[in-house]
């Protein structure tokens, strides 16, 4: 997990330092702020169906209910595939109405929300059977290295250069084949048995979509806290200056990228241990998720600090500006990391409840922050803002992690591994 979506991180920071010193500042920041709306979008039009499958599919095989284990799993299929695919013409006529791009795309970016979200369900089928290390195939492996290959075709063999729509249609096709890799998987390892009787009660549709919901808000909490810096950068300033806080925020990410690892690894475990009602092993999994992804973000957001310079100048001459943003946000996604897994947590033990009222609260006021920080003191304000809120909802959620479960997700967990 942790070398698949380090080669994630590695393919897709190439390919943004590739679209910026060959299609330019403003390029990459039109692409920033689309790609922003996309990911923004992904968690509403999954209604947190993906997350689930990962949360109720192991109770059901210890339950010994195999007719929910795969009846649920084709209906989420079929419930996100209807509903992403009306996101998707929504999304391509808010960017043609609303944003003027053109007519492709717009068609093409709308068709990339419904590819994201069917891989999202198929990956959470594959890791609901703590096949973790194939879950993560199509997404952290196929999609960023069949879009660096997209953007290489398209700039020197196809049609010499890079634009907006070339852009956006090798992302597209990237989470085609992304998608592709993860229904071989799902039908390879017999993850859904497309064959069996489906006759579910109401109560359990009932209780599926009640944590969807949950998990909707949080998730588009997090991906409003992670992107709404670019998002709204492109909206109040300009696509340069959406282009430079967009390399900001992706660099800065790659501190974290080892919890995102985790996060997915650790997943399906919570939920056996909370099925078990087994507390130490809760608090044993989140310290050692902890330690592990401590060991890869130390190192990344000292090295990331120290030639903070170096690697801003990949992305051109005119981002030199940029070093300090880059650091305020090192050490923001590195006190992000070391909160530990909490949002898994509180999703696989059933307090997602509170926990989906503080990251929306946050989010919104982190929104409002930042339209407010940008007209009054432009990108470097938004910066502000946008550092505070990534290290501070991560800190709130460990508070609550502590208070109603007893389970300490931080850094400071790693105590309960030397007793161990």
């Amino acid at each position: 997990m942790l070398f698949a979506n380090a080669f994630s991180a590695g393919m897709m920071f190439l390919a943004s330092v590739f679209i910026s010193r060959y299609g330019g500042k403003d390029l990459f920041g039109f692409f920033s702020v689309v790609l922003g709306l996309i990911i923004s979008a992904a968690p509403i039009a999954t209604f947190g169906m993906d997350t689930a499958i990962v949360r109720f599919l192991p109770k059901y095989r210890a339950d010994s209910q195999p007719q929910l284990v795969s009846g649920m799993q084709r209906f989420v299929l079929l419930f996100s595939t209807i509903l992403s695919t009306l996101g998707g013409i929504l999304l391509a006529v808010v960017l043609i109405k609303f944003r003027h791009y053109d007519l492709p795309i717009g068609i093409a970016a709308g068709a990339c929300l419904p590819l994201s979200v069917i891989m999202a369900v198929l990956q959470g089928t594959i890791r609901a059977d703590a096949n973790v290390s194939r879950a993560v195939v199509g997404e952290a492996v196929i999609r960023p290295l069949v879009f660096g290959l997209c953007l290489l075709l398209m700039h020197f063999w196809i049609l010499h250069e890079l634009s907006l729509l070339t852009i956006v249609m090798s992302y597209a096709l990237a989470l085609g084949a992304g998608v592709t890799a993860s229904l071989c998987l799902v039908v390879k390892g017999r993850h859904i048995n497309w064959k069996d009787h489906f006759d579910p009660a109401m109560a359990d549709i009932r209780r599926w979509l009640q944590l969807g919901l949950n998990a909707l808000f949080s998730k588009l909490g997090v991906a409003l806290l992670n992107q709404s810096p670019v998002i709204i950068a492109g909206v109040t300033l300009t696509a340069f200056d959406a282009g430079e806080i967009g390399a900001v925020i992706r660099l800065s990410m790659l501190v974290a990228f080892a919890l995102t690892a985790v996060n997915s690894v650790v997943s399906p475990f919570l939920s056996r241990a909370m099925a078990k009602d087994d507390k130490w092993e809760l608090q044993s999994l989140v310290a050692r998720a902890t330690a592990f992804s401590m060991l890869v973000a130390v190192p990344v957001c000292i090295a990331f600090f120290v030639f903070s310079p170096l690697l801003l100048s990949l992305f051109g001459d005119d981002y030199s500006r940029a070093v300090p943003y880059l650091r305020m946000m090192l050490i923001a996604y590195g006190i992000q990391a070391a909160c530990g897994p909490s949002v898994a947590l509180l999703n696989m033990t059933g307090i997602h409840r509170a926990m989906t009222k503080i990251i929306t609260v946050w989010a919104a006021i982190t929104v409002a922050g930042l339209f407010v920080a940008m007209h009054q003191a432009g990108l470097a304000g938004g910066v502000v803002v946008g550092a505070v809120s990534v290290a501070g909802y991560p800190v709130l959620l460990a508070i609550l992690c502590r208070k109603t479960l007893g389970v300490d997700p931080t850094v400071l967990s790693l105590r309960f591994l030397l007793k161990r």
